[in-house]
């Protein structure tokens, strides 16, 4: 019979993309199995005997793990690719892993910069991205005017945003940069969450960078390039 594996776990295997995002395809009708849609994501097929199609392309699993970290610059989109023919991550990617399927862990916003880590790996993305594990986001911010002591303490304990609290965070000033500069390190992560935390207390943001996703730190990576993670950066990550 072969190895057996469930669709879900087949496709995030092959680097289709995070488990939220299979899941969502086999839903939406685009997953095939030997010529017959998907009709459950736990199903299990035969990782070389069966054919697994989706959007009429065959899925097959990739023989390597890759994982890249990426300094991402203003304008870039945060996705595998943008019908309107935007600049993504993708592109960012070396030309020789470009024949991979690699698709960015997580999120960050067009206007904002930093860390994104790209990866063909759907078990470590579920892993780093999955609410119950609170894995620590660290960005650094630029506002116009220095946060007064009541605003620090809002954007610590909490501020609201959709009817709901955000969880404590840790923010400190950042000294020696020029203009005000702050980190803040949160352990959820909602749509734009730091400029509307920012609003909140009534000083929007002039500029955004991730700098560390869980154990992996941007360092002094240039701005637009990509680098291979290391054998210790891997193991940290995969492990903490």
């Amino acid at each position: 019979m072969g190895i057996m594996a469930t669709l879900i776990k087949f496709l995030t295997g092959a680097g289709l993309g995070s488990r939220r995002f299979c899941f969502q395809m086999i839903t939406q009708g685009k997953v095939t199995i030997n010529g017959v849609p998907a009709t459950s994501t736990t199903l299990e097929i035969g990782e070389h005997s069966d054919v697994v199609n989706v959007n009429g392309e065959r899925v097959t699993l990739s023989a390597a793990k890759i994982y890249l970290k990426i300094n991402k610059p203003l304008g870039v989109l945060s996705a595998v690719s943008d019908k309107r023919g935007q600049r993504t991550v993708s592109d960012l990617v070396p030309q020789e892993f470009s024949h991979l399927r690699l698709f960015p862990v997580g999120r960050l916003d067009k206007d904002s910069t930093g860390l994104i880590l790209m990866t063909n790996d759907g078990d470590l993305a579920y892993h780093l991205m999955h609410p119950r594990y609170e894995f620590e986001k660290e960005y650094h911010f630029l506002v116009d005017n220095e946060l007064t002591a009541a605003q620090i303490q809002s954007l610590q304990k909490g501020v609201m945003i959709d009817e709901q609290v955000t969880a404590s965070a840790k923010l400190m000033k950042l000294y020696g940069a020029k203009g005000h500069w702050y980190s803040i390190t949160l352990r959820e992560g909602r749509k734009r969450q730091v400029r509307r935390m920012l609003v909140s207390v009534g000083q929007p943001l002039r500029a955004l960078r991730r700098v560390r996703l869980h154990t992996l730190q941007l360092g002094s990576l240039g701005m637009g390039t990509a680098q291979q993670l290391s054998d210790e950066e891997l193991s940290e990550l995969s492990t903490k």
